[in-house]
């Protein structure tokens, strides 16, 4: 496992990545995720997660002000065919030659309570978009955004988020040209 090290403050909330491999103390949030799943599943899933070499992956993780954990955010970055990226866009160009992106892939995002998800979503999911942008992806693949929980991500990336034909959308970190004249 390659990771990234992050850490933030958003709104009394710090964001940080989880290192170490008792995952005991995220248990509460994980069972949220995996209800049937037993505490060795979950474990099995995590250790997966993080064995894999030469990939950049992470576990990061929300703790409040009291240093509980309140939200934590899977990703991995992978290639992925540009039909695949392309055919959330809309566009079914034949003629363009295939392409790959890199995309950092939120694998599980999760909060403790939902009163607290807005915030705790829009806090990790501004932390993964700075792991891509560090690491040169192209779009940041998310849930599909289809509650009030996403708001605060909707409402900041507006421009940059593909609404997606199937369940998932794309966060396009691709800057124009404008935008780096602006700075």
């Amino acid at each position: 496992m390659i990771s990234a090290s992050v850490d933030k403050y958003w709104g009394g909330l710090q964001i940080g990545t989880y290192a170490g491999d008792d995952i005991y103390p995220l248990l509460p949030l994980l069972k949220q995720e995996f209800p049937d799943w037993s505490s060795k599943q979950i474990k099995s899933y995590i250790d997966a997660v993080n064995s894999k070499k030469d990939v950049v992956t992470g576990l990061l993780v929300a703790r409040n002000e009291a240093y509980y954990y309140v939200g934590l955010i899977i990703y991995t970055i992978q290639r992925i065919s540009s039909k695949r990226v392309d055919k959330s866009k809309g566009n079914n160009k034949k003629k363009d030659k295939e392409k790959s992106y890199d995309v950092l892939v939120i694998e599980n995002l999760i909060a403790s309570s939902p009163i607290l998800q807005k915030q705790v979503f829009m806090a990790l999911i501004d932390a993964v978009v700075d792991i891509a942008e560090d690491n040169s992806c192209d779009f940041v693949e998310l849930p599909k955004l289809e509650n009030e929980s996403y708001d605060l991500i909707k409402d900041k990336y507006r421009g940059q988020i593909t609404e997606p034909k199937g369940f998932r959308t794309y966060l396009n970190l691709s800057k124009p040209l404008t935008a780096h004249m602006k700075l």
